[in-house]
C-alpha cells in the first residue's frame, strides 16, 4: 500500500490507494467464499496448501514486476524501528486515525468470526454458504476507489465519519433480527453485511490517505503502525465476540459491534471538534 501512494500523483493518491485496497478487500473478502467451498468438500488442510502456492506465485510475480524503490534513510534497521515511538508521539492525527479504524476492526472481526457459528444454529446453513455471505461484503468493498475520490474531493476527514457512521447503523439494524421472519432475516444480514463492509472500508482508505500525508518520506512506517493498530482491533474483536456469542448469543456479537462503531464514530467526531 504505501508503494501505490509513493507512485501515485498527489491530486489522486486518495482514489489510487482506493483502487489497491478494492483488489486487497475483495480478495480477502471471497477467500471467504473459496475457503468455505473449498474446506466442505475437500478439507481445510486443502485451503491452507492453495494459500501457500498462491503466497508463493505472488512473490515471486511481485518481485519481477514491481520498480525499485530507493531507501528513504539510511539508517539502521534498530533505529527505525525506535522511530516507530517518535512518529506514534509526535503525530496526532495518526493515533486517532489508528484509533478509529481499530475500533472499527472489532466490529468487524467480531462479526464475521461469529457469522458461521450463528448461521449454523439459527439456520443450520454450512460453511459453503456461510462463506458465500463474503460476496456480500466484496460488494461493498468494490466502493473502496469511490471513497478514495470522495477523500481527494472533500477531505479524508469527511468520508471517516460518514463511514464510521454507516458502520454504526449497519450493525444496529441487526438488533431487528428477532421481529422479521427467516427470509427477511437472511435478506437483512446480507444488506448490513454489504453497509458495514462499505464504512469499514471507506474509513480505512480515507485513513490511509489521511497518515500518509504526514510525513512522505516514512509512509512505510505510518502504515505499520496504522495497521498494527487495525491487527490487534481485530484479533481483540475476534476474542471478544466468542465470548459475547457464548455468553449473550448472537444480539451479544450485535451490540458488541455497534459498540465498537459508535465509539470510532465518537473519536472521529472528537476530531473535528479538537481541530476546530
Amino acid at each position: 500500500m504505501p508503494a501505490s501512494a509513493a507512485l501515485a500523483p498527489e491530486r489522486s493518491r486518495g482514489k489510487t490507494v482506493g483502487t489497491v485496497m478494492t483488489g486487497l478487500l475483495v480478495g480477502i473478502l471471497l477467500s471467504r467464499v473459496v475457503s468455505g467451498v473449498v474446506a466442505e468438500y475437500f478439507g481445510w488442510r486443502t485451503m491452507y496448501m492453495i494459500a501457500a502456492l498462491a503466497v508463493l506465485l505472488i512473490t515471486l510475480t511481485l518481485w519481477r514486476v514491481l520498480p525499485r524503490f530507493a531507501p528513504g534513510t539510511s539508517v539502521s534497521y534498530p533505529r527505525l524501528l525506535l522511530s516507530l515511538v517518535h512518529l506514534w508521539r509526535h503525530h496526532q492525527t495518526l493515533r486517532r486515525a489508528a484509533l478509529a479504524q481499530g475500533l472499527l476492526s472489532v466490529g468487524f472481526s467480531a462479526f464475521w468470526s461469529t457469522l458461521a457459528l450463528m448461521l449454523s444454529d439459527r439456520f443450520h446453513l454450512d460453511s459453503a454458504v456461510a462463506g458465500a455471505f463474503g460476496l456480500a461484503g466484496a460488494a461493498g468493498a468494490m466502493a473502496a476507489p469511490l471513497a478514495g475520490s470522495f477523500a481527494d474531493r472533500i477531505g479524508p476527514a469527511r468520508v471517516t465519519q460518514a463511514g464510521a457512521a454507516l458502520v454504526t447503523i449497519s450493525f444496529a439494524l441487526m438488533f431487528l433480527l428477532p421481529l422479521l421472519p427467516m427470509p427477511a432475516q437472511l435478506a437483512l444480514i446480507v444488506l448490513c453485511t454489504i453497509g458495514f463492509d462499505l464504512g469499514v472500508q471507506a474509513t480505512l482508505v480515507a485513513h490511509q490517505t489521511l497518515v500518509y500525508g504526514l510525513a512522505p518520506e516514512a509512509r512505510s512506517r505510518l502504515n505499520a503502525l496504522l495497521f498494527t493498530v487495525v491487527f490487534i482491533g481485530m484479533a481483540t474483536g475476534a476474542a471478544l465476540g466468542s465470548l459475547a456469542l457464548a455468553h449473550w448469543g448472537w444480539n451479544g456479537v450485535v451490540a458488541l459491534s455497534t459498540l465498537a462503531g459508535a465509539a470510532a464514530l465518537a473519536v472521529r467526531f472528537a476530531s473535528r471538534h479538537l481541530k476546530n
